[in-house]
């Protein structure tokens, strides 16, 4: 959900082991990141939650938190 609520195409499902879901989000875009926070929103957060963290003006970042 939160990859298709990304309107820059940051995010990107990619297989993981790691957790129920066998596949986690990632961003390798991020200096395409607005800083919108849809990704945020849409997240489901029972397993997984995405944080969008805003640097200087120029310098956009994201981060991921399970």
């Amino acid at each position: 959900q939160c990859v298709r609520a990304c309107p820059t195409d940051v995010l990107e499902m990619v297989p993981w082991d790691g957790c129920k879901a066998g596949q986690i989000a990632s961003s390798p875009r991020t200096e395409d990141c607005v800083g919108c926070k849809r990704c945020e929103t849409a997240c489901p957060t029972d397993f997984l939650s995405i944080r969008v963290y805003l640097g200087a003006e120029t310098t956009r970042s994201m981060g991921l938190a399970y």
